[in-house]
């Protein structure tokens, strides 16, 4: 069985596309032999390394497995509480960002995932935070604010919880509520003190580049993005904030630079799994497509809008582009 050696081998790749590969022919190869335990490995690497490879649909895929096999009575098989139940959080933040995806269907992950934290009395901060991130991202601001002070006034007890991530956590939820003040409040000490956590302070930045123009300081907005965009430039699992510095520069008049960022991370946001992402790009561009030429992302644009409008049962997509 050659696909053990590649298992022990894999742990040392970076994390790129061709590792994503090498992870599915794993995945493969342990499940033509029946290997339960070793597939759950692989799938477990799979999910993290899609992670930062934003290849959101191949994450939400192998840890749709997993969760089947942590509901079998297949009692040989082990999967870690702590870790299973802090990736169902992802897994729970990134269900509304396809559109394909039902209101009912994300109901019930998110039910799910609340139930398994409960069955394993684990506290429910992480939940209501996903609660709170999905009503962001389907566009129900009463709903966010709801399920926003259940997440603060929640206990924790996941090891796993990051303060520095706790607090960009609530930076977006201050940045998506519009409440400037409190998103830089929370946002300074990470900027301030160059604090550092997987895709922070890339998402700071970013996030901050707009919220210290809405409040007037243009000197730190443009530092925010000056040191913020390399961070992000064509990297697919960060187009959200990669599409915030974009609007920041058409904010700014910034036409030709924001031409740039445009044509330069194009690519990436057309091969994306994640149609969220996509949109947030794209609305971000808007102003800048050409009527003509670009007729294409003009009509890719406002389909995507329509889409998540619909599935979601409001306007709110509909009423960011109409912004612009």
């Amino acid at each position: 069985m050659d696909y053990l050696n590649d298992l022990e081998s894999v742990w040392g790749m970076d994390d790129t596309p061709e590792k994503v590969k090498v992870l599915e022919h794993l995945i493969a190869a342990a499940d033509a032999h029946n290997d339960v335990q070793n597939g759950i490995y692989a799938r477990d690497l799979l999910v993290e390394t899609c992670l930062t490879m934003g290849f959101t649909k191949k994450q939400l895929q192998a840890f749709s497995w997993i969760i089947k096999k942590w509901e079998s009575e297949d009692s040989d098989v082990y999967i870690n509480t702590e870790d299973f139940l802090w990736k169902y959080t992802w897994f729970g933040e990134r269900a509304p960002t396809f559109e394909d995806i039902s209101k009912k269907q994300i109901s019930n992950i998110l039910m799910d995932m609340k139930v398994k934290h409960q069955q394993q009395n684990y506290a429910l901060r992480p939940c209501y935070k996903v609660f709170t991130f999905a009503a962001m991202r389907m566009g129900k601001v009463d709903e966010a604010k709801k399920r926003f002070e259940q997440w603060i006034s929640a206990e924790t007890d996941l090891s796993k919880q990051c303060p520095i991530c706790e607090a960009q956590n609530q930076v977006y939820y201050y940045f998506f509520m519009k409440d400037f003040e409190n998103a830089k409040k929370l946002a300074q000490p990470i900027i301030e003190e160059e604090q550092g956590c997987h895709e922070i302070p890339h998402q700071t930045y970013a996030m901050m580049a707009l919220v210290y123009l809405e409040l007037g300081d243009k000197h730190m907005a443009q530092e925010c993005f000056d040191k913020g965009y390399p961070m992000v430039h064509k990297e697919m699992a960060l187009i959200p904030p990669i599409s915030y510095l974009l609007e920041f520069l058409i904010k700014t008049n910034q036409l030709e630079k924001a031409r740039e960022v445009l044509n330069s991370n194009r690519e990436i946001v057309l091969k994306s799994e994640n149609g969220l992402d996509q949109l947030l790009f794209l609305q971000a561009a808007y102003p800048l497509f050409d009527r003509e030429k670009e007729a294409d992302l003009i009509e890719m644009t406002e389909a995507l809008t329509a889409k998540f409008d619909a599935r979601n049962g409001n306007n709110y997509y509909q009423d960011c582009l109409e912004v612009y």
